[in-house]
This record gives C-alpha cells, structure tokens and sequence, in this order.
C-alpha cells in the first residue's frame, strides 16, 4: 500500500502496532493503578474490540491442531489466544516503563513491533505466505455518451 513491495509484509507489523498503541492508552486511561491491572484491562479491551470485529466479519475459521472450544465458537479462539499475547506484551511494556500513559503505551507497542515484526520476518523467509494490504484500484466511471 505504501512500502515498496520487498517490505510489504511489513505493513500489516507497522499497523497493528499501530491498534496495540491506541488499545495500550485507551487502558492506560481506564487503569494505570499498577503494572499487572494495566495489562489486564488493556488485554480486556483488546478482546473487546477485537472479538467485535471478528464476530461481525465472521468468516470461516481454519480449523486449528487444538480446539478448546466448541465449534459454534471457533471464532473466539483467535481472539482469547490474542487477547492473552497483548497481555503479556502490555506487562512487558509495563515492566519496561510505567513512567506515564503515554509512554507506556508506546513502549507496549514497540515490544509488539519487535516482537511481531520478528515473527513476520522470519516467517516470511521460511516462504509462509504473509497476509498484505491492498487496496482495489478504483473503477473508472462510465462516460456518458455525447449529446447529439
């Protein structure tokens, strides 16, 4: 979309880090009492949102090596299983600097950028396939006939 194509795969790393920061304030605002309750809320509000999103784009789920869930709820896995991820990376960022809401959550995103960006990266030198950003050309609009 905006990267050249070698660093495609970098786009969706740069925007989800980009969702974790926003995710990382919005509960630095509702909780910034102490590291673990920080972390807790914003992983809740990282479900939140996200289990929104999936469950309006509901589509089908590859199925997974471990299900924990029934199959009405396939759905949910990817979420619960991210919602624990952005937990973890919150306290990191937490234990890291816990100096102010902004820069926490800054530093919460930074640890996911590193994090997720490496897992990208080396994943996409293995050959995996790296979903990408594209946007459709748009569709040039019809011309109208010229009037006699």
């Amino acid at each position: 979309m905006f990267l050249p194509t070698e660093y495609a795969w970098l786009e969706p790393v740069l925007i989800a880090a980009g969702v974790v920061f926003v995710v990382g304030l919005i509960g630095n605002v509702l909780s910034f009492s102490n590291r673990f309750v920080n972390a807790l809320v914003t992983a809740i509000v990282f479900a939140v949102i996200f289990g929104a999103l999936t469950y309006v784009a509901r589509t089908e789920v590859p199925a997974s090596p471990v299900e924990f869930l029934p199959a009405d709820f396939a759905w949910l896995q990817p979420v619960l299983i991210a919602a624990a991820v952005v937990f973890v990376i919150d306290l990191i960022g937490n234990l890291l600097s816990f100096s102010s809401r902004f820069v926490n959550a800054l530093v919460t995103a930074i640890v996911f950028l590193i994090i997720f960006g490496g897992l990208t990266y080396v994943a996409k030198e293995q050959g995996q396939p790296i979903p990408t950003i594209t946007v459709p050309a748009p569709e040039p609009s019809p011309t109208p006939a010229p009037s006699p």
